[in-house]
């Protein structure tokens, strides 16, 4: 519980959350907070769109650039390609958001109630984009 405290103290901390890689520059506020409003988006064009204009614009571009062919034996085991973490989408109810952004490379959703510390902490790293 503590380290799940703590995480998400860490997502707030833009030193941290740019140590960790991700491209921040243009978003208002850090941890990202959004109206209810957000969680009723059906479509995945719609989500992107969206977090385009929030200011994830450089974030998404360089998930999308990220993607290498994984080194060793992985490649022969269906775990091909490794990509970079990008934005996490906390949702407290389901309308939808699930299923507009789970095409979306990188982004990752998880509700509020069961937050998941390596969501949060991916790799053991603090400081993820929230």
């Amino acid at each position: 519980r503590h380290a799940v405290a703590t995480a998400l103290a860490a997502s707030s901390l833009p030193p941290l959350v740019m140590a960790r890689g991700h491209r921040v520059g243009e978003v208002a506020e850090l941890p990202l907070v959004v109206s209810n409003g957000l969680e009723s988006i059906q479509k995945t064009k719609q989500a992107v769109e969206t977090l385009k204009k929030l200011g994830c614009a450089e974030e998404m571009q360089r998930i999308l650039d990220s993607k290498k062919v994984r080194a060793g034996k992985g490649k022969m085991r269906n775990r091909r390609y490794t990509m970079r973490r990008g934005p996490l989408v906390v949702y407290s109810e389901d309308n939808g958001i699930v299923r507009a952004m789970r095409n979306i490379p990188g982004v990752e959703t998880a509700n509020v109630s069961r937050l998941n510390l390596l969501k949060l902490a991916p790799g053991g790293n603090f400081g993820r984009f929230v």
